[in-house]
């Protein structure tokens, strides 16, 4: 009897290690690479500048993968993450641009002047003639559209993905893999020239949607979700097809580093120029060739 109790026990142990999958693989990891068999492993975070033509596979009339990723943000089919990767952002903290500041709200029983601002379904209204009482604001004879009004991140905004991935060389299959973890939305503001990330969208989650979008019964979902080969239709593919084919071109913007900086401020924190930076992040991509040419070796 106490034999069988000891194996139990020793079968239940076995069960609760396995089952904590996280000590084992990366949880946030497509294909799962376990820890044991990583002989090099760090992190690379890639800007893909979604107008250079060698990324216009991902943008076309029929699938665009930032009106894509845009439209399962609304729907919720997708959450977004802040920097961290741990705290999920609302969709307004993500998608809205410029807050503006709301007019007292529409009173139907007050009389309005020219120049006069009230808000209606989060929509300020300017009053363009006097002795404007009970005009609804939808009456363009009576009301216009304000200029100061809540703008919102539009799919034309949205001019590039920051990749983040883990560039992992396993010992066991002797290959390197790039385990992709999320995909960052760089979107521009009225009135700047930066590129600024509004979040982050685990690559799990988008793995899984455009999966479940490709075996859809409905033809043009599926069609949402494909990369396109504009010199041979015959080669198309799924968005995630596409990543893990590194049919795309992404510039180093940052190295797993012990300060978490970035390549640009690395380099200007040092009073070099920023040309020097920009060099810079090609010569990472020079790097990371030549340490995966000498682990072949080892």
């Amino acid at each position: 009897m106490k034999i069988y109790i000891s194996v139990f026990i020793l079968v239940g142990l076995c069960s609760s290690v396995l089952a904590q999958s996280d000590t084992i693989v990366n949880p946030g990891s497509v294909d799962g690479i376990p820890y044991y068999e990583q002989l090099y492993k760090y992190r690379v975070n890639r800007s893909i500048d979604l107008s250079e033509r060698q990324n216009a596979g991902f943008k076309s009339r029929q699938s665009d993968i930032a009106k894509f990723i845009l439209t399962a943000i609304k729907n919720g089919k997708l959450n977004v993450y802040d920097d961290s990767l741990k705290r999920v952002q609302t969709v307004n903290e993500t998608l809205i641009s410029n807050t503006a500041v709301m007019a007292d709200p529409y009173d139907s029983k007050k009389s309005y002047v020219t120049s006069e601002a009230v808000s209606f379904g989060g929509v300020n209204y300017t009053s363009i003639r006097n002795d404007n009482q009970g005009h609804p604001t939808s009456d363009a004879g009576w009301w216009e559209k304000s200029t100061d009004q809540t703008e919102y991140i539009g799919v034309d905004q949205i001019l590039g993905l920051e990749l983040r991935e883990d560039v992992i060389f396993d010992k066991r299959r002797s290959r390197l893999f790039y385990d992709i973890q999320a995909l960052g939305i760089l979107a521009q503001k009225s009135g700047e020239d930066a590129l600024n990330p509004r979040g982050y969208v685990l690559y799990k989650d988008f793995f899984n949607l455009v999966q479940a979008y490709s075996h859809s019964k409905n033809l043009a979902e599926r069609d949402m979700v494909m990369w396109r080969n504009r010199y041979n239709p015959a080669e198309n593919r799924l968005f995630t097809d596409a990543f893990k084919l590194r049919l795309f071109h992404g510039v180093i913007s940052k190295v797993e580093n012990p300060d978490d900086l970035d390549i640009v401020s690395i380099i200007t924190r040092n009073g070099r120029s920023y040309r020097e930076a920009i060099y810079a992040r090609w010569e990472e991509e020079l790097k990371m060739m030549e340490k995966e040419h000498n682990l072949w070796e080892y």
